[in-house]
């Protein structure tokens, strides 16, 4: 079919369906006329007898959505897009539906899932890892983002077997390119959405990388922050990423996600995963005062901002040394408490113009002697480039985080309080 050409034959309707019920590639309903965000969904079964199709969605519907409601339908199949107009039959179990075949289906160039654009004072930004040898670490600005995707400028890119930067180029990422990890940080106050991912194009101009990705693999939790940051962009066009984000921390009453009268939780009510860390919290405290946390950073002005940091996230017995091996005869003649936690200050590696992944690596065989001590890296400024060390016992933080509460978060992890 050529682009603008409609069909109604059933034969080829019926071929359409049955392929995207064997894809099982996910695709967009949207309520006919509505101003909200679309439903993602993937085909369950098509039956050609009776001219329906069984529709599985991730979030349900609203209870006041009457049978007979119609749906505009887009989806990609034989590798053309095609729209159509569906009626809804009725609820067929959780969180699926039944609705009537299309009368016709429109051969389409429209996109499955409309972009939403980002500028990069939102300072929202994609941190990705591919699955090859070696294997590269990506970051740069999010240009855009979907339901089904996104778009990001690709500013730096390392190796991480050894943290030596790689210059950007078109060639060095093929379409089907597997990410085998995906961040997207600065979304909301300190969610982050994460997922793996599937390179579809590549853009180079003027001596930048732009990299079109689709999801794979999204979580729940990850698909919900999505549908809620992007819902929010739909209902208050033109916003930035900052409103946007108070508006998924809870702090306007204005977002509601469609159906969350059947799900989500009684207004009052605290979850009693909630009260039960709120009643532990004040041993958490007592915990972090008391571990002993042993710094390696040069004397002078980054000693003492990291000391002052870690006292100010609630770690008190914070002791010092300048330099590894200082800090090891310190932990060896230590008759006190043991040491609990390691924090290396990378910032002089920075200055010397290093990458802060090959900091770390060249690090990594000094820091055998302090055996199974759990390290946190400190910057003064956040790397998401640490963030693809996803190694036990290893952590980064940093003195200037947009998110103040990441650093206490990470310690504790190490810290298993």
């Amino acid at each position: 079919m050529a682009t603008g050409e409609r069909t109604r034959d059933p034969e080829f309707l019926g071929q359409a369906f049955q392929d995207l019920v064997e894809s099982q590639e996910e695709f967009s309903i949207k309520v006919e006329g509505a101003k909200t965000l679309p439903y993602t969904a993937v085909l369950v079964a098509s039956a050609p007898g009776t001219r329906t199709l069984l529709v599985k969605v991730f979030r349900p519907f609203p209870p006041a959505l009457a049978a007979g409601a119609w749906f505009d339908l887009v989806f990609s199949a034989r590798g053309k897009r095609y729209e159509g107009r569906i009626a809804l039959v009725g609820r067929e179990g959780y969180l699926q539906y039944g609705f009537e075949w299309p009368a016709s289906l429109l051969s389409s160039d429209r996109r499955v899932w409309k972009r939403y654009p980002f500028r990069p004072r939102e300072n929202v930004f994609v941190t990705a890892q591919d699955n090859e040898v070696p294997c590269h670490g990506l970051t740069g600005a999010l240009t855009n983002l979907s339901l089904g995707g996104f778009l990001f400028r690709v500013d730096r890119m390392v190796r991480l077997d050894d943290g030596l930067p790689v210059r950007p180029w078109g060639n060095a990422f093929a379409q089907g390119k597997v990410l085998s990890m995906v961040k997207i940080h600065g979304l909301a106050k300190s969610g982050i959405l994460e997922s793996r991912g599937l390179t579809v194009r590549v853009q180079e101009a003027d001596s930048m990388v732009h990299l079109a990705v689709q999801f794979q693999g999204l979580g729940e939790a990850s698909r919900l922050l999505l549908s809620t940051v992007l819902e929010a962009r739909e209902r208050k066009p033109g916003t930035t990423g900052s409103f946007t984000a108070s508006l998924v921390r809870g702090d306007s009453g204005d977002l509601e996600l469609a159906g969350a009268e059947a799900t989500g939780p009684v207004p009052g009510a605290e979850p009693a995963a909630d009260l039960e860390r709120a009643g532990a919290e004040p041993l958490r405290r007592l915990d972090r005062r008391a571990a002993r946390i042993l710094v390696v950073a040069a004397e002078g002005e980054d000693q003492a901002a990291i000391v002052s940091h870690l006292q100010a996230s609630g770690f008190w017995r914070v002791e010092a040394a300048p330099e590894l091996f200082a800090g090891h005869a310190s932990i060896k003649a230590s008759t006190d408490a043991p040491f609990r936690l390691l924090v290396v200050d990378l910032e002089p590696s920075r200055r010397e113009g290093l990458e802060a992944v090959g900091a770390v690596r060249h690090l990594e065989p000094l820091l055998r002697v302090f055996g199974d001590l759990p390290v946190a890296f400190s910057t003064r400024q956040p790397d998401p480039m640490l963030e693809l060390l996803d190694q036990p016992g290893r952590a980064a933080v940093a003195q200037e985080d947009p998110d103040p509460a990441r650093c206490q978060r990470e310690l504790d992890r190490l810290l298993s309080i």
